[in-house]
């Protein structure tokens, strides 16, 4: 199987942390005003369709092709993935951010003002990856920008305030360090974490009783303007689909033949919930494997259930069996079981 991994979305070079007053700055029209006028035609350069990705794709499948191609190091063909991807998905933009880096063919003002570019164009529209790299960009003073601490804690807060966990912590941890209690009790109990309980009731022991209500205000206006865990998570799933629609593509395309978007999107999102309730599934390659089975013993047998066949289950528990060996020995069953 050549690109099975679905990895997470990891940028390791945008993660290090900071801080930000809330409420202190409007951290949209305001900071985007900082940006450079950039449009999707002017970001976005031309592809050329490789073995793996053509344009006419769902743009969700591009986008996760384009994920498992960067993190196989195969920078080249990841680049044709994302940019046919971008349009609808600007986490794509992220990616190629990095991969602008990487480009030994430019000068590297050429590639700091491309990367540069992408990441501000994601950030304009909202992406708190693309926040958190301009965060990442002005904390440091990189890819051809002067540094610029108080811009970087705006964009800091904009990426918290947009959910992202990371830049939440970041955020709390700081205000702690500046001993800012108030703040950083209220971004602690966004969090809302079970390991940040000791974080919290320290930074309580450490605040008076004015000081613990106006953390408790200032917590509960944060609350009506944070991305909530519960949309977070929803976003996390829909993104899942591509991934795991792109891990079948890539190493069993024959399972997704004959499928409209929709019709795929809603197989892989129901197969999707339903292995991941089995009490013998702990991985994504079972949660594939899952799919690719139930979509082969469907095709041959409308409404199929293979849960209910005793050889079928034991193959998605065997952890010791490859994906390739036991959908290899899954096939084999399916095609003698199902007619």
């Amino acid at each position: 199987m050549r690109y099975f991994h679905c990895l997470p979305v990891v940028f390791s070079a945008l993660m290090l942390g900071c801080a930000s007053t809330p409420e202190q700055h409007d951290t949209t029209a305001d900071l985007n005003a900082t940006l450079p006028n950039l449009t999707l035609k002017t970001v976005l350069p031309s592809a050329e369709a490789n073995s793996y990705c053509t344009p006419q794709m769902d743009s969700d499948i591009l986008y996760g092709v384009g994920m498992q191609l960067f993190n196989a190091n195969d920078t080249a063909n990841a680049r044709s993935c994302l940019i046919f991807a971008a349009p609808e998905h600007n986490r794509a933009f992220c990616y190629l951010s990095l991969i602008a880096d990487r480009d030994q063919e430019k000068t590297q003002a050429e590639r700091d003002q491309e990367s540069f570019n992408y990441i501000a164009y994601a950030a304009s529209q909202n992406d708190w990856c693309a926040e958190y790299g301009m965060w990442r960009i002005y904390q440091i003073g990189s890819k051809g920008v002067e540094r610029d601490p108080e811009l970087a804690k705006r964009w800091l807060e904009r990426s918290a305030l947009h959910g992202y966990g990371e830049s939440q912590s970041a955020l709390a941890y700081r205000y702690e360090a500046d001993e800012d209690f108030v703040a950083g009790l209220a971004w602690t109990r966004i969090l809302g974490e079970d390991d940040d309980l000791e974080q919290q009731e320290r930074l309580r022991q450490q605040m008076d009783a004015k000081q613990l209500a106006a953390s408790d205000k200032l917590y509960e206006s944060l609350k009506k303007r944070v991305t909530s865990k519960e949309a977070m998570y929803a976003e996390a799933r829909e993104e899942d689909i591509g991934r795991y629609s792109a891990t079948i593509h890539l190493n069993d395309p024959e399972v997704l033949q004959g499928m409209e978007t929709e019709q795929r999107r809603d197989f892989i999102r129901q197969a999707m919930f339903t292995a991941l309730d089995l009490p013998y599934v702990e991985t994504r390659e079972q949660v594939t494997l899952y799919m690719v089975l139930s979509r082969r013993a469907q095709m041959l047998e409308p409404g199929a259930d293979i849960l209910q066949n005793p050889q079928l289950v034991a193959l998605l528990q065997d952890s010791e069996l490859s994906f390739e060996q036991a959908n290899a020995d899954a096939r084999r069953i399916i095609e003698n079981t199902y007619r």
